[in-house]
Order: structure tokens, then sequence, then C-alpha cells
């Protein structure tokens, strides 16, 4: 059962349909609602009537990301974690959902709701959607696989390009880069992505998830060993003088002064 009333699920036919549902937060990820993500993936994977997972949100914006009002207590005792009992990791960096996940997405998609966007196997955007994967300009990095599965799909230059300058990009920027791969009207992404699902799930669910699993480990099976150093990294510059000075800075109004320790 999820432990968030931010993350709703429904069983449609074939599909499962997971919704982030906190629009008055811009969906902000908190703790709860990333477990509640967690077990949904996990339900979804283990009902054998679904054969397709469509993730998708309430309201203007897909997800702001990380919500760090919440979740910065729980990154600095180390405490993090999207895995566990009952759990399939959102990101897919450890356990990953065997099933298809379609994601349709719109508004503004940041850092943390970025990677939940790039571990789905099908990406619809809405015209309106705006991108970013900035930690680096926040004093952290990547932690949910963005840092790995960006240049896999749009290649270094492109990736870095918006990575390491924090800077947001657009739908047809994202289309270009083959992050998403349809840009559908304001409104128009869910139902398209639904389409999709089911035409997915007319087709034999072994035969699906079988070339789905070859085609993942062929495309970022050796990022592997890079996925599970994500989280260690983050703790270490969470630890760092520049990341403190950034917080410094931000109470006290001013830009931060970085020293590289």
């Amino acid at each position: 059962m999820n432990e968030s009333k931010a993350v709703h699920y429904e069983r449609r036919d074939g599909l499962a349909l997971i919704r982030l549902d906190r629009p008055e937060a811009a969906n902000a990820i908190d703790p709860p609602a990333l477990r509640a993500l967690g077990a949904a993936y996990h339900r979804a994977d283990n009902d054998d009537q679904v054969k397709v997972v469509v993730l998708h949100a309430e309201g203007r914006d897909f997800s702001a990301g990380l919500d760090p009002t919440s979740f910065l207590p729980v990154l600095r005792a180390r405490e993090y974690s999207a895995d566990g009992p009952g759990l399939i990791n959102p990101f897919g960096t450890t356990t990953r959902l065997s099933k298809p996940l379609v994601v349709a997405v719109q508004g503004t998609v940041g850092a943390m709701a970025h990677e939940l966007m790039l571990a789905a196997d099908i990406r619809i955007a809405a015209s309106d959607a705006r991108f970013g994967q900035g930690e680096v300009s926040r004093g952290t990095s990547p932690a949910g696989g963005g840092g790995a599965r960006m240049p896999l799909t749009a290649g270094w230059g492109n990736a870095m390009r918006w990575i390491l300058t924090g800077e947001s990009w657009d739908a047809a920027e994202a289309f270009r880069l083959g992050l998403v791969q349809e840009v559908v009207a304001p409104g128009e992404q869910v139902p398209r992505a639904v389409e999709l699902a089911e035409r997915i799930a007319t087709h034999p669910p072994l035969a699906v998830r079988e070339t789905l699993r070859l085609g993942r480990r062929a495309w970022e099976g050796h990022a592997q060993q890079v996925l599970a150093e994500l989280v260690p990294t983050l703790y270490r510059l969470l630890n760092t003088r520049d990341f403190a000075e950034r917080l410094t800075a931000m109470r006290e109004g001013r830009e931060p002064v970085y020293v590289g320790e």
C-alpha cells in the first residue's frame, strides 16, 4: 500500500497508470513520495495482468524534482534509499521494472524528475515541458542515473552542455537530443502515452519483456558499475566546504565563493 497520497495507482485493463499527485507543490518528490513510487512500481511488476506501466503527473508540472526541505536531512544523515522490501527503485539504478515503462511529462521536469523520465523506455513530452539536470550548480551530482543515462542517450558533448552548465532546455531540444520520442500539444501527452502503452500491451508479454531485458543490457550494461557509485559520490559532495558555502550563501542572500574543497 502507498505510504504517500502524492502517488496514485490505477489499473486499466493491461496497463498500470501511476500518477504523481502533488500539484500544489509542483509534484516535488519528498521521501514518502519516492517510497510510494517504488511501491507502485513493485505492485505493477508483480501483477500478471499488467503488461505496461505509464508514469504521468497531475497539474501544470510533471515534477520540480527533489523536495530539498524534506530530503536534505535524510541525505545528510545518509539515510537515503530508493530500495527495500516491496519496492522497485524508480530510477532503475539497482532493481528495475521488468515491464515497459512509458512516461508522459509536461511543464517543469527538474533534476530528480528528469532522472525518473530517463529510466523510462519511451518518453512523451508536452511542448511546454522544460527540463533540467543541474545538480552541479547546487554543489552536488546527479544521483538517480542522469549523469550516466543522459550521455548514453544524447551523446557526451550534448549531455555535458546541459549538465555542466546547469541550464535548462525545452521540449524541442529534448526531442533533438533523443531524450523524448515525441512532442505533443499540452494536454495530449498522457493520451498519447496511453495509446502507445496499449499498443505494446497487445503483444505477447514474454516476448516484450525479453526484448526489453536484452536491449537494456546491451545499451547500459557497462554503466552498472557507475550507477552503483552515484549515492556514495553524492554523500562525499554533501560533506564538502563548497556545499556548505552554497547553503550559507543562500541564507545570507549572496553569491557563493567556491574553493574546490
